[in-house]
């Protein structure tokens, strides 16, 4: 158990419309019962963490629906524990998040009454399966001021890669170069934008950007410090996902349709904890025909679904059709309805007869509530 390590999660700021209108980044609908911020939680309880900060920017009522007390997490404790941590801009003078140095600078407080040694930092918007133990043990044998964890990704296009933070080492692991987001990217070693510290560290870095105006952690505290400090990597070798837009939120969710990929995210030894919701088993009429496909509690089939995953209460009629899709909580596809590549958001219903096809580089979402 790490009782000198506490962990903090920022949740995601970008923008997926219409999927993020109501909701934070973190909190979207994943795998059919997950949520993208049960990876990085779980991620930390497993490790023996049992003091995680959340720190969220906008739209985190879902977010707090969601986690609660911390209990799926085995969070729920009298002291520390799960700590939800809305933005604090009160006394800040420009009144607005510009970036994750203003986020931050908000849980100050909360940062420096932990009792913690080491933090980690991590974005909530991405989905791996870490031992963070093994990650912090190495942070403190290397003597590392800050260890960022990352994956070398060789072969990946040039487009994707520039969708991330890239870090250039030397044969000992030691971060010699950082690029955020580059036109022309230099390596392939991709950063998962996970940093471990000392607290003390971390809280210096918050000061002292604040007083000088900076609003970028990476670009205004990490890579202006790279000359004078010990930074290293810590390679990660399994499969992770960023979801930064609707597009990747989509390819990722069909990733989740592969076995090889189900097998190491939800790792036995490591599993990916949730909200639980006491419901009935999904249901199947005489004419249901499902392939490869996520089916969650509580939803009724009566048609065809392929490739496709639903949430809890999905309703499927008789004669319709499901393909490649992601159908999020309550919704329902009407007799003879047929949708392909398409991503519903909660209470969604399409009506009889009506037809919707999106493409597999630009599925076709669907706001909340929305009737068709």
């Amino acid at each position: 158990m790490r009782n000198d390590t506490m962990g903090i999660i920022l949740t995601g700021d970008e923008k997926i419309a219409p999927l993020t209108n109501i909701r934070a980044n973190s909190a979207l609908p994943i795998a059919g019962r997950y949520r993208i911020i049960d990876f990085v939680l779980s991620n930390m309880a497993n490790s023996g963490i049992t003091n995680v900060g959340i720190a969220t920017e906008s739209n985190y009522s879902s977010l707090m629906d969601h986690t609660r007390s911390g209990k799926p997490w085995d969070l729920d404790r009298k002291d520390q524990g799960l700590q939800i941590l809305p933005p604090n801009i009160e006394n800040e003078k420009y009144g607005v998040i510009r970036g994750n140095i203003d986020l931050l600078a908000g849980i100050r407080d909360y940062i420096h009454r932990s009792k913690q040694t080491y933090v980690i930092l991590s974005l909530g918007n991405m989905i791996y399966n870490i031992d963070f133990d093994a990650v912090v043990k190495e942070h403190i044998e290397n003597q590392s001021d800050i260890t960022m964890i990352y994956r070398n990704v060789a072969g990946l296009k040039d487009s994707d890669l520039s969708r991330f933070t890239l870090l250039e080492l030397d044969e000992e692991k030691r971060v010699k170069d950082i690029e955020v987001q580059p036109y022309y990217p230099k390596t392939t070693n991709v950063s998962l934008e996970i940093f471990v510290m000392e607290k003390v560290l971390l809280e210096s870095f918050i000061d002292e950007c604040s007083s000088r105006g900076d609003v970028d952690f990476v670009k205004d505290a990490i890579i202006k410090k790279m000359n004078g400090m010990r930074m290293y990597g810590y390679e990660f070798d399994g499969h992770f996902y960023k979801v930064d837009s609707l597009e990747s939120y989509y390819k990722t969710s069909m990733e989740f349709l592969k076995a090889e990929r189900r097998a190491e995210l939800f790792n036995s030894s490591r599993p990916i904890y949730t909200k639980t919701k006491d419901q009935c088993p999904a249901k199947y009429g005489d004419e249901a025909e499902c392939i490869n496909s996520f089916i969650s509690d509580g939803c009724v089939i009566e048609g065809t679904v392929i490739n496709s995953i639903l949430s809890r209460g999905v309703k499927v009629g008789k004669g319709a059709i499901v393909r490649n899709s992601v159908i999020m909580q309550d919704s329902v596809i009407e007799d003879g309805a047929e949708i392909s590549h398409i991503v519903f958001d909660k209470e969604v219903v399409i009506t009889s007869g009506r037809k919707l096809i999106g493409q597999d580089t630009h599925p076709l979402p669907i706001a909340k509530g929305t009737v068709i």
